[in-house]
């Protein structure tokens, strides 16, 4: 092993016990049980941030009666944590249950790394938990039936991805680029409501917390990542930086098929033009330049591994 893989598996395992320990300290699992009833209830208050609505701009939404678009926006809260339970579910807590299982091949961290994706297994599960109690809060002070949806892009095309591949390593790397690619993008996404303090009590709290454990994920999934990359051959570099990548824009789709659902339950006039007009992706670049760090920061910079095509043009 050379000088400098050494010192860096050195920086790593500092890195990543840090975190460790941090996370006793910080983590929202650690901090006892959320009681959403003591919260303020404020009716004339949104329960999502209006800016993050990919058709907000749209003549047909702009025009709407008030009362309708403000059900809208407590069902936007519905799309987002039912989301976030999927997520959590069927990304990132399968890429942690691996490396608990079975560690990096060759990896000097191994300890550790089991230690903190243990961590993380907690949080998921309890951002699971989170996302559904303030959605459903929200349905019952607003007397709404439940959004019932299921067909999130991510998780579709992560189903379809995996199906497709043809080796246990590709199916293994594809679990965990596509939650740490998530872990890194979700930052971004929460951002907006973790500080939009003009959004209802419940909501604002809920995400705030949700962003201060994850703001940790994505360092915890980068220092991985950086000692994962160190046991791969550049053909399995390539494929997990092309997963990486791709992942940025299936974690950007604006899921309009959720937003088809709501509409036809809410009756809301004009859906079919919104849905027309709306685009499949939600600014995706605000999430590009979050994820081109990560691959510079863990080593998948180089320009031979620029492309590989391998299972990644699997539709949805």
């Amino acid at each position: 092993m050379d000088t400098h893989q050494t010192e860096q598996n050195d920086t790593v395992a500092v890195m990543l016990k840090k975190l460790s320990a941090l996370w006793q300290q910080r983590a929202a699992v650690n901090q006892g049980p959320v009681h959403y009833a003591d919260l303020e209830f404020d009716p004339a208050k949104h329960d999502f941030s209006a800016s993050l609505l990919p058709f907000r701009d749209h003549e047909a939404w702009r025009s709407a009666p008030e009362e309708l678009k403000s059900r809208c926006l407590s069902y936007a809260w519905g799309i987002y944590n039912l989301k976030t339970v999927y997520i959590e579910c069927d990304v990132v807590t399968p890429a942690c249950e691996d490396l608990i299982k079975v560690a990096p091949a060759n990896s000097r961290n191994r300890d550790v790394i089991q230690d903190v994706m243990s961590q993380a297994l907690l949080d998921e599960a309890l951002h699971t938990r989170m996302s559904l109690l303030a959605s459903n809060y929200i349905y019952a002070r607003r007397g709404l039936a439940p959004l019932e949806f299921t067909a999130f892009n991510l998780v579709e095309w992560r189903r379809a991805v995996l199906a497709s591949c043809n080796a246990e390593w590709e199916r293994r790397l594809t679990r965990f680029a596509m939650a740490c690619a998530s872990e890194t993008l979700i930052t971004d996404y929460l951002k907006t409501m973790a500080e939009d303090a003009g959004i209802q009590s419940v909501c604002h709290r809920t995400t705030k917390t949700h962003a201060m454990d994850e703001w940790s994920h994505s360092s915890v999934f980068s220092f991985v990542a950086t000692d994962l990359v160190h046991g791969l051959s550049q053909r399995e570099r390539s494929y997990l930086r092309a997963v990486i990548l791709k992942t940025v824009e299936m974690f950007a789709n604006n899921e309009m098929g959720a937003w088809a659902k709501v509409f036809s339950m809410l009756e809301f006039p004009h859906a079919a033009d919104i849905l027309a007009d709306t685009g499949r992706e939600n600014e995706i670049g605000v999430y590009t330049g979050s994820v081109q760090a990560l691959i510079a920061r863990i080593g998948l910079d180089a320009p031979e591994l620029a492309s590989h095509g391998d299972a990644l043009e699997v539709a949805v």
